[in-house]
């Protein structure tokens, strides 16, 4: 603090970055959710929730206060609950862009075919897990469109 800024602007700042920093991740064009080691989501973004649509997040199994991001990908992917369940240290990269294909039965023409994850555990929260979901749609049709080719 130097002498010309009072406490209270200092407060005011600190009030706009984090509202600033809400904006930015509820806006966010990628999915972001933090969950504790047990895969019981905390926080999440609504593009995240938009994402999950598809496996059945929003389910009314999966309404309640305590959803568990594991239980949703189960059934799609039980290879992620391993991935965190096997993850050892305390902060790294438990995996990058892993792909989960979504069920294509009633989805629109436009909806995603598949999402990538990428889980890290977090160095200031040891005990919470950031996960990262992307449309990995596009690269899935490209990858599909080169197989046909040859």
């Amino acid at each position: 603090m130097n002498d010309t800024t009072s406490p209270d602007d200092e407060a005011a700042e600190l009030a706009r970055e984090y509202q600033a920093l809400l904006q930015f991740v509820h806006q966010a064009p990628v999915g972001l959710i933090q969950i504790d080691a047990d895969g019981r989501i905390v926080m999440m973004n609504p593009m995240a929730a938009q994402l999950l649509g598809p496996l059945g997040f929003g389910n009314p199994e999966h309404t309640s206060a305590d959803v568990n991001l594991f239980d949703v990908l189960d059934p799609h992917s039980p290879d992620i609950r391993r991935l965190a369940q096997s993850f050892a240290p305390t902060t790294g990269l438990l995996c990058e862009n892993f792909r989960v294909l979504l069920p294509d039965e009633d989805l629109p023409p436009d909806a995603p075919i598949a999402l990538a994850f990428t889980i890290a555990q977090l160095r200031a929260a040891p005990s919470r897990l950031m996960v990262v979901i992307t449309d990995d749609s596009a690269s899935l049709r490209l990858q599909r469109l080169r197989a046909n080719w040859r």
